[in-house]
């Protein structure tokens, strides 16, 4: 459906052009049960893609579970963080979600504004502003200069002041964005965070270093949560007073326990704090963790997985649906034929494109999951937030995943599964362990049974490692060809601020470093 639905062209050929011709397409059963497909163009779209969120999301909440484990297991604290904004029927999705997240600066002709350096401008939204807000964040150091009448100057120094940050010991944040689309009230997007407390940062946490942990106070996490809840709602009121949540709330029995609608916090503390780091440091012994540590992994697991796993959750029936229900919805009525009454979800096929179309056009571009800088530093964790990241997470998953047994089909036989949308039913019949049937469903299909050939383990296995070494060497490449193309940038504007009238040895010298420290990055 999302081939057919979409305007992003990675989107329209996801899962149906073949990668490698010459090995084909695999459908395999994993040793989890469920059905795996190897070999198939991806466009990595976390927000559209419903098979590559999976894979993405699956791969974001293992590095988001390691980096909690780490906090705590260091002595930190987390705490569980959703924000959201107040919206109806009526709401704009596109100005709710730059509300929220933010937009690109755009001039009087409506083209982007640009910094010295060239990259876009942005407009803050709530949530940037939130990390930046002086009683949250503080205050640096600074001296104000002044000439005085005798031709003298003076100065004043204004005392570095410590911001909420510093007593809940905040180190960074990981945030998951997410929507959803309810018939009462429309798009309702939110966020989900993980905060990582209780740590001394020495300096900031983007550039600093965690020298230290400790518990801060209930009564320091309470002021937190009260400035929070208040800033989070004048800040949206700014924008625009109809997305201003409440900050209180008389409705009995409410889960909001009458704080309100657009912040919600909980904090997870580690129960064990020893037994932990004994569990992550001596795993391979083969011991069963404690109870103590079996239920810190739980709590650093959840937090992980509600996070950032917004493909694995639903809506609420016919009352909520998630984006990708949407297309469930549509798939259901217009290929299946199911009636609109039956169909999980609500709206009819028109709303459905309609509701589709603009929540394309607001989230293309946007990150769906966001480390703050500095984060993964004070976790030991490498990697980033890139889209070619997440495209490697949506190729390595499957690439990965272990394989009790499957089919490998011709580029032509896959073509058939695919033009008569029986991918489901091939894949039902893998699930079944009934390998040998693909290829009469392939031949009913109007297809060559003989262009299917069942796979041992061992077969796939051997397969899927020369398939992640081809993948991984294209990643690799791709990423020296932009760090190239970066540091050829600042060599160019480097040598375009040169000042005019060096001699020949000066040249030559300037560019004997610039060479160097080129070489240098590269590694």
């Amino acid at each position: 459906m999302l081939n057919r639905l979409s305007k992003i062209d990675a989107c329209k050929g996801c899962g149906v052009r073949i990668l490698d011709p010459e090995t084909g397409v695999i459908v395999a059963r994993s040793s989890r049960g469920y059905a795996v497909t190897i070999g198939l163009v991806r466009c990595g779209r976390i927000w559209f893609c419903p098979e590559c969120s999976a894979s993405i999301r699956r791969g974001r909440s293992e590095e988001l579970k390691t980096g909690a484990l780490r906090w705590m297991a260091q002595g930190g604290i987390l705490a569980v963080v959703v924000l959201t904004a107040r919206h109806n029927r009526t709401t704009e999705l596109a100005r709710l979600t730059s509300a929220l997240w933010g937009e690109p600066m755009l001039d009087a002709s409506g083209e982007p504004v640009r910094d010295r350096s060239g990259k876009p401008r942005r407009v803050p939204g709530a949530y940037q502003r939130m990390l930046t807000d002086h009683a949250f964040y503080g205050r640096p150091e600074s001296t104000s200069w002044w000439q005085r009448k005798d031709g003298s100057f003076g100065h004043s120094v204004r005392p570095a002041q410590k911001g909420i940050r510093h007593h809940i010991g905040y180190a960074g944040m990981v945030r998951a964005s997410e929507i959803t689309r309810s018939q009462e009230n429309g798009n309702h997007p939110h966020m989900n965070c993980l905060v990582f407390l209780g740590g001394t940062v020495e300096g900031t946490p983007a550039k600093g270093t965690v020298t230290g942990y400790f518990n801060p106070t209930d009564e320091h996490l309470e002021a937190w949560e009260e400035w929070l809840r208040n800033f989070w709602a004048a800040a949206l009121k700014k924008m625009d007073p109809t997305f201003e949540p409440t900050t209180e709330c008389f409705e009995r029995d409410c889960k909001c326990q009458g704080k309100g609608h657009g912040v919600m916090v909980k904090i997870v503390r580690s129960a064990d704090d020893a037994a932990l780091i004994d569990y992550l440091t001596k795993v391979q012994d083969g011991k069963p963790p404690a109870d103590s540590v079996a239920a810190d992994l739980d709590a650093a697991s959840g937090a992980a997985m509600e996070t950032v796993r917004a493909d694995s959750k639903t809506g609420r029936g016919r009352k909520s649906m998630t984006p990708f229900q949407m297309l469930y919805r549509l798939w259901a009525i217009e290929v299946q034929g199911t009636d609109p009454d039956v169909a999980e979800g609500f709206g009819r096929t028109g709303q459905l494109r309609a509701w589709w179309a603009e929540y394309e056009e607001a989230f293309a571009g946007r990150r769906a999951i966001e480390w703050t800088r500095g984060l993964r530093g004070h976790v030991q964790l490498d990697g980033d937030d890139s889209e070619e990241r997440d495209l490697e997470f949506a190729y390595e998953g499957a690439a990965r995943e272990p394989l009790t047994g499957g089919v490998v089909l011709t580029g032509d036989a896959y073509g058939t599964v695919e033009r008569t949308d029986a991918e489901k039913e091939m894949e039902d019949v893998v699930v079944g362990e009934c390998y040998d049937s693909v290829g009469d469903l392939v031949g009913c299909l109007g297809g060559r049974a003989d262009h299917v050939r069942v796979a041992t383990a061992e077969e796939l296995a051997d397969v899927q490692a020369a398939m992640l070494d081809r993948l991984q060497t294209k990643a690799a490449k791709r990423r020296a060809e932009a760090l190239l193309l970066r540091l050829r940038g600042e060599l160019a504007d480097d040598l375009a601020a040169l000042p005019e009238g060096l001699s020949p040895a000066e040249l030559k010298d300037v560019h004997k470093y610039l060479h160097a420290n080129l070489l240098r990055q590269l590694g």
